[in-house]
């Protein structure tokens, strides 16, 4: 546990001291600055929620777990890393707490920049009630797209730098926006979390009860491919 624990202070040094990280955040308070005085506190509220259900959740999240895995192998510190004292089944977990801890750091630094904006511009209709329950849907979206980084990280070990996931992470942006409205978006992981937002406003959309199950299945397996692939495929 000690050595874990080690490991995950070492990953959130490297990640906090990254350009990414902040860059990302940076690039989402900039974002929600913009957006901020479209009608009341629900509808702006609710557009940032949606944001990160998008765009923030798919592309910001993916940017800074892909990084997390993939800058060891454009760093060249790859060698070094595996060198340590450490099982890399406890590398693989330190690294994919640190992206997690750092991408929630961020979900809680741009609400709590969008509630200050609100406030300096006057929105109208806060209450505290409305405030918990976009926080609260804030928080499932959020953990929803966690899950989905984990055939982000795996494809980020197995192409052994961060431009692939990237690749990739757009690529499921825009397909999640083309197809989640239709009758696939129920069974499309990267749709869910924008459907799963919209069904609590009130408007309906195409999910099922498997819906639910599709992101653990695939976060899960996107996580295992990625410590499988540390644990054997990367010693060939």
């Amino acid at each position: 546990m000690k050595s874990l624990l080690t490991a995950i202070r070492t990953e959130n040094i490297k990640l906090f001291r990254s350009y990414v990280l902040w860059g990302t955040l940076v690039f989402f308070l900039f974002v929600t600055m913009i957006r901020v005085g479209e009608g009341d506190w629900a509808t702006y509220l609710g557009n940032v929620a949606f944001m990160f259900a998008s765009v923030f959740g798919i592309v910001g999240f993916g940017a800074v777990a892909g990084w997390t895995f993939g800058r060891e192998y454009t760093d060249r510190t790859m060698k070094d890393l595996l060198a340590l004292p450490v099982s890399r089944g406890k590398i693989v977990a330190a690294k994919s707490a640190s992206a997690i801890a750092g991408c929630l750091m961020i979900v809680m630094i741009t609400f709590a920049f969008a509630l200050l904006l609100g406030f300096i511009v006057g929105v109208p209709g806060f209450s505290v009630d409305q405030m918990l329950q976009h926080l609260l849907e804030l928080l499932i979206i959020s953990g929803l797209h966690l899950l989905l980084c984990g055939p982000v990280v795996m494809i980020a070990s197995v192409s052994r730098g961060y431009l692939a996931p990237m690749a990739f992470a757009f690529c499921t942006l825009m397909v999640a926006l083309i197809a989640g409205p239709t009758q696939l978006g129920a069974y499309l992981p990267w749709s869910i979390p924008a459907l799963q937002l919209a069904r609590s406003g009130g408007a309906a959309f195409p999910l099922e009860p498997a819906s639910y199950i599709i992101p653990i299945v695939v976060g899960f397996a996107g996580y295992v491919g990625t410590w499988a692939w540390w644990r054997w495929a990367d010693q060939k």
